[in-house]
């Protein structure tokens, strides 16, 4: 009897239910422990990661419940999650989606050299460029690599398919540019082939993979290690849908109530014009929406804007920071609306874990304005303000409303606040997923599944 895709992974997921301490005959999955613990909801079974590059100002962004000197552009009170000024009108002030916030307002960045590049590697990977560990979605794609689709990295300058070293030619995501290029994702699986070279110098380099990479991890033969590259030609027909054209009218899948999940709507709600144009942080989300229906496992999403605001950071930051929540309140939206395919009884956000990183924090407490000079803001090497972020994260069975960490209006943790690694997201994202943490991080580095629900 042929098994389908959706088939295994619903026999994957009954497997899942089975007990905390089962595992499935994988040897890349696992049972989620704290998180099936604590949240009662199961295995969640992928992630949406936006990137902001340059550096957003994030307690700005975010931020509902600090100062002037912190947060210059105001709050929203009165909601379930208090929120930056500048989210007014995005959707993340609708009570129903607010109450699904989570914010970590002290999520300490341990790299502060202030260099754009290595702040980004460090936000995605949770380590120094130097210890060249692998990216989230490196991670991802090989704990995933039964899956028929691959992660996907959308977007230019996100640091996470070239993070690996000899791992990544197996596991880094695929990569396209643009929301309107999905043919790019069809074309690179089908020129995906393994030569006998390729599979020599993979079994060349296992053991040493073994050791830096899966630390511990129990894995098969070196013939199971380019999965989804020999199935190339599969993956490849399961992008040859019309709804991966945003711009079409087409739909796929339907929400709760039978109604179909149509584009035109879509675009409405991610403020996406018939052209694909507009807000392209949504069309970016969007497209992870479909990719997600259609059971892809990891979508980074990378800026297209600059966040590197020294200047002008009064006029640029709103209308930046406008489109970004749109989009998550996009995601959470319609995912919370749209049945899961496998996990029965739960939605689609209740199996996607939804994070945001950027590269530091930044920001100028002593001008009394929050801007400085040029009504900018500065990331200075080695200071603890630029290094505390206020990042969300939301899904993935977690109930929402909680605030972790407390930030002053003068940029500094309130008095006995703690601190929270930026690393801790990771860990948590692997947590919720069911891969432990352990096996990626050191000991010291825990979920924060246990503060979040």
């Amino acid at each position: 009897m042929k098994v389908t895709r959706r088939g295994f992974l619903r026999t994957a997921a009954a497997a899942a239910g089975a007990g905390a301490a089962a595992r499935f005959m994988w040897p890349h999955f696992w049972v989620p422990r704290s998180a099936q613990a604590a949240t009662g909801t199961g295995l969640s079974t992928g992630a949406i990661i936006i990137v902001l590059n340059g550096g957003a100002r994030t307690q700005a962004v975010f931020n509902g419940t600090v100062g002037l000197g912190t947060n210059p552009f105001g709050q929203l009170s009165g909601l379930p999650v208090p929120l930056s000024q500048v989210m007014q009108g995005t959707g993340l002030d609708t009570p129903a989606i607010n109450a699904r916030l989570n914010f970590i307002t002290t999520a300490q960045h341990h790299n502060r050299t202030g260099n754009h590049d290595t702040g980004r590697v460090t936000a995605c990977t949770g380590w120094d460029p130097e210890e060249q560990r692998p990216g989230i979605l490196t991670i991802l794609n090989y704990v995933f690599s039964f899956r028929a689709i691959p992660c996907v990295n959308i977007g230019n300058d996100t640091p996470t398919t070239n993070i690996g070293s000899e791992i990544a030619s197996t596991f880094a995501p695929i990569k396209i540019s643009s929301p309107l290029n999905v043919q790019d994702i069809v074309a690179a699986l089908q020129s995906a082939k393994v030569s006998p070279a390729e599979l020599a110098r993979l079994d060349a380099v296992r053991m040493p993979m073994q050791d830096r990479f899966l630390r511990n991890t129990r894995w098969q033969e070196c013939r199971d290690i380019p999965f989804f590259q020999r199935k190339s030609a599969e993956i490849a027909a399961q992008f040859d849908n019309a709804a991966l054209d945003i711009r079409s009218a087409a739909a796929l899948g339907k929400y709760a109530d039978g109604s179909d999940v149509q584009n035109a709507a879509l675009r409405t709600s991610f403020g996406v014009s018939a052209q694909g144009g507009g807000n392209s942080m949504g069309a970016k989300a969007m497209l992870a929406l479909r990719l997600r229906q259609l059971g892809c496992a990891g979508i980074t999403l990378s800026s297209d804007d600059n966040w590197d605001l020294h200047s002008n950071e009064d006029q640029g930051l709103p209308p930046r920071a406008a489109n970004v929540g749109r989009a998550i309140a996009g995601l959470v939206d319609h995912m919370s609306r749209i049945p899961d395919a496998v996990e029965r009884g739960k939605t689609l956000l209740d199996t996607t874990v939804i994070m945001l990183c950027t590269d530091f924090n930044r920001g100028n407490w002593s001008t009394g304005t929050g801007f400085n000079g040029g009504s900018g803001s500065d990331h200075l090497t080695g200071d603890d303000k630029t290094s505390l972020q206020c990042l969300p994260f939301i899904g993935g069975g977690l109930p929402g409303g909680k605030i972790l960490g407390e930030i002053t209006g003068n940029g500094a943790p309130a008095a006995g606040s703690k601190r929270y690694e930026t690393r801790q997201l990771l860990a948590t994202l692997l947590d919720l997923v069911g891969v432990p943490p352990g096996n990626f991080f050191p000991p010291s580095v825990t979920s924060l599944v246990g503060e979040l629900t």
